[in-house]
Order: C-alpha cells, then structure tokens, then sequence
C-alpha cells in the first residue's frame, strides 16, 4: 500500500501551547480521564479558601503540556469562572525565571497582557521592585482583592523551575500557596520532583500527583485517527486502511516505544509520508526523527553518567550496580551516586529485589531502543528487529480475528434511521477486514453470511455461503440425530474447493459424531491430505493450522504429514523435524521428543528471518510452558543464547514461572514487554485450564 500523494499536515511536536485553542481541542482525544478529574475540581472549586494544588507527572512527550494547555483553555472559555478566575499558562520554556522574584514578576506581566486597564499599573510597580519576592506577592495579591479576582497558574517543567529557587524561595512559596486562596498552582514535571519527595523540603507530599501512563493501543487509535481528522480525507483513509490491514506493524512500535504519544505523533508523520512494509521500518523512521530530541539528552548528561547510561542501554534489560562498575570500570560508590541523580533526571529507574543488590534500567524504553540502534553494533540492532518482528507476529495471530468479530456484532443495533446509517459508515473497515489474508477463512465467510441482510457491497464467495449452509445444517442434523442426512452434508462439504484447514473443522465432527465410520474418516482425511500435497507451502499452512487447533485428530492429520514430507529432500527437514517435536510434545512423547530436539540441537536452532520455522518454534517453546515442560524450555534458551534476544517475551514468561532463584531474572525485564508477557501468562493458564 503507497501513499505517496498525501501531504502531511503541520501537526506540533513541540510547543503544543502555540496551537490555536480551537484545533487544540478538537484534536484533544487521549488523556481524558485526568482532565476530566482535575477539570471537575477547578470547576466546582470556589476558592474561598486555600486549595489542592496538583503535579502532572510523566515522560516527555507523554502529552503534560497539552494536557495543561487544554485545562488554561477551559477556565478561559467557562462563561462562570472567567469571571473571576485568571488562567495563566507560563510557556513550557521560562528562561527568564530565575528566582522567586521573577516568578512573581512573570505572572504579573500575564495578569497584564490579560487585562491591561486592571492590572498594568501592577507590573509597572512589581518591575521596579529591588527582587523583593515577597512585596511582589504583597502587590499581587492586593491587585486580586481590589478586582475580586484569583489565578490559576498553570506552570511546565515544575522541575526545573524549582532547581533554580533556593531553600528559602521554596519556603515563601509553600506559604503563599498553603495561606493564601488567591493562587492556585497546576504544575508539570518530565523529571522525579525532589522537593516533593524529600521529608525535610517544604514541598514533602506537598501536591497531589497525577502520573500519565503510557497509553494503550485503543488510545493509541484514537489519537492517529484525530490527527487524520485534522490532516483531510485522504489521511483518514489511509489511517483506517492501517489500522484494518496492519494494526500489528504499529502496535509493535507502540509498545517497544513505550506508548509516548509524542512518539507516537512521529508514527503518524511517518505513515503520512509512505506506508511501511513492516514494524521495523516504521521503528528506523521514528528513530531517524528522534535523533535529535535524544542526541540533546545525552549531551546534557556528565561524562560518567554518559558512560552509565551507555552500559545500561546496551544491555538493554536491568543491571545491578556491580555490573555496571564492572563495564564502565568507576568505583561502585561512584555509581550509585550517579545512578541516585538519572533516576531523580528519570533518565534511570530502579527495580527493588530481594537483596540489596538491586537493578537498573532506562526508564523510557524508546530512548533505550532508539541508543541501540544508533550505537549497537550489528548484533544489537538484529536484538531490536528480533523483538519487532516478534511482537508483530504474536498480535497478529489472533487480533484481526478478533477485530472482525466485534465489528460485526452491533449490526444487531439497528433501531432507528440513524442507527443504520452508522452501522453502513463501517460498511469499508469491514470490506478491509474480510479482504485481509491475515484473518481465518471460515470466520470471515460466517461473518460475510451473518452481515449479508444489512450491507449491500461485501465481499462475497459462493463456496463458502455452501460451506457454512452444510456445516450449520450438519449441526442441525446431528442435534436431530438425523445422522444420515448430516453424513450428506459433510460429503458435499468435501465436494467444494475451499481449502485443506476449513476441512480440519469437519474431521473433527467425523471424528466426534462418526468416530466408527472409518470410510468417512478416510474420505476426510485423504481429501486433507490431497489438498496439502498441491505444493510444500499447502502442506506448510495446513501444518500452521494444525498447531493452532487443539484437537487430537488434527495433530494426527499432522504426524502423517511430517512423516510424508520428511523423506523429500527438497524440503527443509528442519522445518518438519520442528513440527515432529511440537507434535511429539502434544501426545506428551517425551523419549521421542528428545530424540527430535537433539537433531534440531545439530542445526543450531537458526531461523531465517520472518520465516516459518521461527513462528513454529515460537509456538513449541509456548507449547512447553503450556505443558510445564519449563526445564526443557529454560535448557533450550541457556544453551542457545540467542533464543533468549529471538524469543524474549518468551523467556521473561517462562522465568516469571520458575520457582527457584532464576525467577530473578524477570525483574530485568523491561516494561515494554510487560502486556506482552501477561498475555503468554494468560494463554499458558487458559491453555492448563481447559486440559486439567
């Protein structure tokens, strides 16, 4: 898919306070739920006495400014609160605040750009002050009571701001904001605040934290779809025909970036530009376009704390404190001096464990990813690819299947004209879907049935709707204990051309409702068989399909295959040796199974690239989690290594299982692998479940 002819709409990165208030809202779709939190508080908040004054705390770019922009627009625009409340959003960058002093000077300049009849007299006379910080509150606030009016003083960088005031600016300023209900602060911070954190600092637990997380992939939708909305008709479409075809290329970015939305802005410039080919193109763009937000990180740091993050990022997962002494050759205590200030700069998070020897990782995992890719040698930029590619291939498995599923069902909400006209707007996301190759046959032909009534357009096939009338009627039949007629049904079934994995599904109704039929058994079986001999990658997809069922006769269907196909040798034994040994694990074959392994040993466990021994072994090391079978698994990735980089997520879920000190090792892991990770936990327990 090309999209050269699209031009890029001028969406800010930076200084998303300079945006007009108008498109800044409109464009305002992530972050909702902390606004409305703080929102509803300055809303219902008379300010008659002194109140909660609030920290938004996140990353950078994890949306803090527009956040707080779209709060200052708010009260501006409120008929009720404009009328005696004061926004004043300082800029995300005040180089000219320097002081206390300033900080007063600053906001008296704002109260006059805002109403220059009522308040210009008071800059006038805070400018000529001799830096006496407190007769520039004296005045302020003596200005606010004589215009029975307050302030709301919406500040970015927090941080930063308070670095440069001394012990006793930051004592005259907790006075003010704890006595005085004339000023209410809304701050933001990229960077742990110390003076809220520190016991023995005015500001200790002084605010009320507000964290924004990484957003999720729903989130992540939304906000390329808004942006889309912005840029013009072309752009939406190409956004939907991602999300439709592809979602799994940018899902793998938004969680190896971390969910940043800045980041994730980049992404939408990028699909803007030419769609990709896959999540790994996607990552080099966007971190080509980060190089110099991250080059500026890195040069503000000091040398030592250069050399720290450098042997961290290159590691990639957590380290102790004695580790990286021994990469970086500095003395231990150095170190943990200099790990203290990255984690206060958020550069470095720690990771408590269960000894003192506790660990260290690059907080934001994209900063982590993009210093790989741009300092890694060779081998470290194929760990990132590993990783991409496999996040890819472990969401698209099953999403799109999913994706089509809840499309479909709210055609039953049908009521009124207006409800059916929504329902046909979906009529071009759901050709999308059914057009994909990603998403399974059969579900997309019972989709197509089931949506038939309702849209006029859809893509259609003739031999599925006789697909689906004999196998419902089969049912039918069966539930009537009209066998004879389901026989007939299951022989016209055989009839139709629709693939060898759809007649997986009917050997298992044979095999359940005419187990004793051998000839039938045999009829079913054969056509399987003659459809997967039409070429080495038929048998291949029907192999694929057979690991992903979970029935016993299928894996049989298997076991003739390999065992057909092995002895070809212009095929890959490798790769069906593979399929011996995850059918081996199936019927718990244990002997055998090591027999199977110990050949595979003999290949080193090499993959091709996105080939389809990489995904078949990516199911055999779940399948064995799946099994308990976590010895064997733990001895494959300690021998070979490089499985570990290949098969992370793996590995992390396999350890987090271990009930010995090697569960440790999941402490290392780093954040972006975490819903990765639950969601393996979560198919290895739904996975025992059904086969207690």
């Amino acid at each position: 898919m090309e999209n050269n002819n699209i031009k890029s709409h001028s969406v800010l990165l930076y200084n998303t306070q300079n945006i007009d208030a108008q498109l800044l809202k409109a464009g305002f779709s992530i972050r909702k739920k902390e606004y409305q939190r703080i929102w509803k508080d300055i809303q219902t908040s008379k300010m008659a006495h002194p109140e909660t004054h609030y920290l938004i705390q996140g990353v950078r770019g994890a949306g803090k400014t527009t956040l707080l922009s779209r709060l200052s627009y708010e009260v501006a625009e409120d008929k009720k609160l404009s009328e005696w409340l004061i926004p004043i959003l300082l800029n995300e960058e005040e180089y000219g605040i320097l002081s206390l002093f300033t900080f007063w000077l600053r906001i008296a300049e704002k109260l006059a750009e805002y109403d220059a009849q009522l308040y210009s007299e008071l800059f006038q006379q805070v400018l000529s002050l001799d830096d006496d910080a407190v007769v520039a509150w004296e005045l302020i606030q003596h200005y606010l009571d004589k215009n029975k009016q307050k302030i709301i003083v919406f500040v970015d960088n927090l941080g930063e701001l308070f670095k440069d005031f001394d012990k006793v600016e930051h004592a005259q300023l907790r006075e003010v904001l704890s006595l005085h209900p004339h000023i209410r602060l809304i701050g933001g911070s990229s960077q742990s605040l110390e003076a809220h954190f520190d016991v023995s600092a005015p500001f200790y637990q002084f605010f009320k934290l507000i964290n924004l997380k990484s957003i999720d992939e729903t989130d992540m939708h939304e906000l390329l779809r808004s942006l889309a909305t912005q840029t013009g008709e072309e752009a939406v479409k190409t956004i939907e025909e991602i999300i439709t075809e592809y979602p799994e290329r940018i899902e793998a970015v938004r969680r190896l970036t971390d969910g940043v939305p800045r980041t994730i802005v980049l992404l939408f410039q990028i699909i803007m530009e030419g769609a990709k080919e896959s999540s790994y193109a996607y990552l080099e763009e966007t971190i080509d376009k980060t190089t110099p937000l991250y080059k500026h990180r890195m040069d503000d740091l000091s040398r030592q704390q250069k050399a720290i993050v450098h042997a961290i990022a290159m590691n990639w997962d957590a380290m102790s404190t004695k580790e990286i002494s021994e990469q970086t050759r500095l003395p231990s205590k150095t170190v943990s001096a200099q790990l203290v200030k990255l984690q206060q700069q958020w550069i470095v998070d720690k990771i408590e464990t269960n000894t003192k020897n506790h660990l260290y990782i690059i907080r934001e995992r994209f900063f982590n990813i993009w210093y790989l890719m741009r300092y890694g040698s060779q081998t470290d930029k194929r760990r990132v690819l590993w990783l991409t590619r496999f996040l890819e291939s472990w969401y698209d498995k099953n999403e799109l299947n999913i994706k089509l599923v809840e499309i479909a069902i709210p055609y039953i909400d049908l009521n009124g004209a207006d409800g059916f006209k929504l329902q046909r707007t979906k009529e071009v996301y759901i050709n999308a879907l059914l057009a994909s190759e990603h998403i399974d046959e059969t579900l997309k032909a019972s989709v197509n049935i089931f949506l038939k009534p309702y849209y006029s357009n859809l893509i259609r096939s003739e031999e599925w709707e006789v697909y689906k009338v004999n196998l419902e009627n089969c049912f039918l039949n069966i539930e009537l204990k009209r066998y004879k007629e389901a026989k007939r049904n299951i022989e016209e079934v055989l009839k139709l051309d629709i693939g060898s994995a759809q007649n997986l599904i009917i050997l298992e109704v044979v095999y359940e409702f005419f187990n004793e039929d051998e000839e039938l058994k045999n009829k079913v079986i054969s056509n399987i068989l003659q459809e997967s001999a039409k070429s080495s990658m038929s048998r291949l997809m029907l192999l694929v399909n057979i690991v992903d069922m979970d029935y016993e006769s299928s894996k049989n269907v298997g076991r003739i295959i390999v065992n057909e196909t092995t002895s070809e040798a212009k095929l890959d034994s490798a790769i069906f040796m593979a399929f011996q040994a995850y059918i081996q694990l199936w019927f718990d074959e244990f002997e055998d199974l090591e027999s199977s392994l110990e050949t595979l040993r003999n290949n080193n466990l090499v993959f091709e690239e996105g080939g389809m021994f990489l995904t078949l072994f990516e199911n055999f090391l779940v399948l064995l989690i799946q099994k308990n079978q976590l010895e064997i698994a733990y001895g494959l990735m300690d021998e070979f290594i490089h499985l570990k980089e290949q098969f992370k997520p793996i590995y992390y879920a396999l350890v987090s299982l271990l009930k010995d000190e090697r569960r440790q090792e999941y402490l290392r892991m780093g954040p972006e692998l975490q819903g990765t990770v639950d969601e393996i936990l979560q198919n290895v327990e739904e996975y025992r479940v059904k086969y207690s």
